[in-house]
């Protein structure tokens, strides 16, 4: 291993296995790998050691929670909002591009001997924004989006999911949370936004999940108000059903998880049992799921891709040889773009990598113009920001190679 990949390792050289393993906690498909993960932890290390909150828990099988359905047709419900359920979803509505720009962070607790703190600056990636055409979104997808409200009840704090849309690899879900007073089950931010999305707060009584898939959750700021969120969850999943978990505790859960710290080998589940008030799982409509086409470079690597996301699968025509035991195929994928048959690109994703010679690759610019990517081992999937029509794709180039249809 060369020494310059050891940049990539020290992001998580004091982070507890507890700590780290909550990432993905839980969750049995896409998760993220260990390179990724350290990636990523270097970005955003001072802000998610501190700040980075388990939005799983540990399902069980519980009664179904009763719940409220309406029905409401996609169209009217568009019409309705102004087009807001594609615009809000897909386009950039309440959104504003960000330029790829620095940010200097003060990590807690790290002070030298001479009483100093120690500063972290991390470049964060540019994203891009685009208006959706509400007659094209129709065209795409709007026999797959669910617009049956699902309305649940979890203490004081009430969800409403109002749509979902899927396809082979994805679930994006729209939902409001409300509580009289303010909510408070999420930490949110515009820089969460920026970041990992927003995460649950310990220090109330609720945690809650979608069961299937990990992703990331943007607050919608401009339209929320602080006794009702707009939260828009982009999901990895392959699952053919989501299902919503929550669990409310008798007492905040950061005082439950303080045993933890007491006890690091501590049956947390059996721990946690006795101060569970209620727990239950509801079934949240879905629609059929967008159809994909697929996509071959020339040495047979595939991409499967509808116009919410794609996924890469295997390592053939990116690297020369078989992919590793213990490697990801996204830590050597430094660029994801589209190019229509117009001559016009997307640039999804642009990202320091390594290629197979142990070589750091620097981009021009980091770049993550999508709403979620993440790596399973030969396969990385990436939900877009955007809708992407697929009929006019001329061909799609990871790093250096090309796959057309």
């Amino acid at each position: 291993m060369s020494n310059d990949y050891n940049i990539f390792e020290e992001a998580t050289q004091e982070m507890s296995i507890e700590e780290f393993d909550k990432i993905t906690e839980g969750k049995e498909k896409h998760v993220f790998s260990n390179k990724y993960n350290r990636r990523k932890e270097k970005q955003l290390k001072a802000y998610r050691k501190e700040k980075l909150g388990v939005i799983t828990g540990r399902f069980v099988k519980v009664a179904v929670a009763a719940a409220t359905f309406i029905i409401v047709t996609p169209l009217a419900a568009n019409a309705a909002t102004n087009g807001e359920l594609f615009q809000r979803l897909w386009g950039n509505a309440g959104k504003q591009n960000i330029e790829s720009h620095d940010e200097t962070f003060v990590e807690e607790g790290k002070v030298d001997n001479e009483g100093n703190t120690n500063e972290v600056t991390v470049t964060m990636p540019e994203v891009e924004y685009v208006e959706v055409d509400e007659e094209k979104a129709q065209e795409l997808i709007g026999d797959n989006v669910s617009t049956e409200p699902t309305v649940i009840q979890m203490g004081d704090t009430t969800m409403t999911v109002l749509s979902t849309t899927r396809d082979n690899n994805s679930v994006v879900v729209e939902y409001t949370l409300e509580k009289e007073g303010g909510v408070d089950c999420f930490n949110y931010s515009e820089f969460d936004n920026e970041a990992k999305g927003a995460w649950i707060n310990d220090d109330q009584e609720l945690n809650f999940a979608f069961e299937e898939g990990a992703g990331k959750i943007y607050v919608d700021l401009e339209k929320s108000t602080e006794d009702k969120l707009y939260c828009y969850e982009y999901i990895t999943t392959n699952s053919d059903q989501l299902t919503f978990w929550y669990r409310e505790y008798t007492k905040p859960r950061s005082e439950v998880l303080a045993i933890l710290d007491e006890d690091p080998h501590v049956d947390l589940d059996a721990y946690e049992a006795q101060f569970v008030k209620e727990e239950n799982e509801v079934e949240i409509p879905l629609k059929e799921k967008i159809a994909s086409v697929n996509y071959a470079n020339a040495d047979g690597g595939l991409i499967e891709i509808s116009p919410i996301s794609m996924r890469v699968i295997g390592a053939a025509g990116l690297l020369d040889s078989e992919l590793e035991e213990g490697w990801e195929i996204i830590d050597f994928i430094g660029s994801i773009k589209i190019t229509y048959k117009d001559g016009t690109e997307y640039l999804v994703y642009s990202s320091t990598y390594m290629n197979e010679q142990e070589e750091v690759i620097e981009p021009d610019k980091e770049v993550e113009s999508c709403a979620y990517i993440c790596g399973n081992g030969s396969e990385m999937t990436a939900i877009f920001n955007r809708l992407v029509d697929t009929d006019q794709i001329e061909k799609i180039t990871i790093n250096d190679t090309d796959y057309t249809n």
